[in-house]
């Protein structure tokens, strides 16, 4: 669920023109930078803050750090799955950009603000976004990827996303509230209200008006995933939160989180973390004192 991106002492990392032709298994998760996701082709869903949003040809993604999120890309051989994926360090990247205040407040408001506009649809802008992606690629294999090129290359991308950021507020209105919500959408605005409690379906599907069977149906047909993954995703980032900013005990936090078997949360953490969640706080402690 947490997936740890390496960044190997430079700002950012990057892989360029990643291709999936025959098999694209997403999932739900999160990282602890800021992920850029550019399109080149592809269809599919991403879901990101309780809302689901098509994937399309020249469309860009920004995920916040531990934002949890989900790409379901549906791949055949005649319709590839084709991106470019640009991960910041937002922390560090800030301090290069102080000699650029405008586009310094609007880096800080993409990775930093509450309902702030995550999704662009780029495909006018495509040929220059291409061109600015060939050649910031270039550069790092020409130059060994100093920070110069990354800040650059960042700069030039801001620039795009901050015209297309003029009437945010009325672009972030008409993609949530003036239309009518998924299904899938009013499931996870209620998994958001409830996931610390007992989960039933029955409850959930009468509150959002739909029978059992048609909630766990269309849930996955809109999201990709079912039900039952995105709530234990929910519950572990909780979890993760908990473990990393309170002191509270590793059964109070699963019960917090919505696992009251501890047993049970010890063993869906392990298969997340690959620690139990003990060994993730002490590891955490010492990381943060570096």
């Amino acid at each position: 669920m947490l997936e740890r991106v390496e960044f190997g002492g430079s700002t950012l990392a990057w892989d360029y023109q990643i291709k999936s032709v025959d098999h694209f298994k997403g999932y739900y998760h999160w990282h602890q930078c800021g992920e850029f996701l550019y399109v080149h082709q592809g269809e599919g869903i991403v879901v990101v803050n309780n809302h689901t949003y098509p994937i399309r040809q020249g469309m860009l993604f920004f995920f916040q750090p531990y934002q949890l999120h989900h790409v379901y890309a549906e791949v055949h051989p005649n319709t590839p799955y084709e991106r470019n994926i640009f991960y910041v360090e937002p922390i560090v990247m800030d301090r290069y950009l102080q000699a650029f205040p405008h586009r310094r407040s609007f880096f800080s408001r993409l990775w930093n603000g509450r309902n702030q506009q995550q999704v662009f649809n780029l495909s006018s802008h495509m040929d220059q976004l291409d061109w600015m992606y060939e050649s910031y690629n270039q550069s790092r294999s020409r130059v060994g990827g100093e920070w110069e090129e990354s800040v650059l290359f960042l700069l030039q991308l801001l620039s795009v996303l901050d015209q297309k950021n003029e009437g945010a507020d009325e672009a972030l209105s008409q993609l949530t509230d003036s239309r009518h919500l998924r299904h899938s959408e009013k499931m996870m605005r209620w998994i958001e209200e409830h996931f610390e409690y007992e989960m039933r379906l029955d409850q959930m599907a009468a509150d959002v008006h739909l029978s059992k069977s048609y909630a766990s149906r269309i849930f996955h047909q809109e999201t990709g995933s079912s039900i039952t993954d995105y709530v234990t995703a929910r519950r572990l980032k909780q979890a993760y939160l908990l473990l990393e900013t309170t002191t509270l005990s590793v059964e109070e936090i699963g019960r917090r989180a919505g696992f009251p078997n501890g047993s049970y949360f010890i063993q869906l953490f392990r298969k997340s973390a690959g620690t139990t969640p003990l060994q993730y706080r002490q590891q955490f402690e010492r990381s943060s004192k570096h």
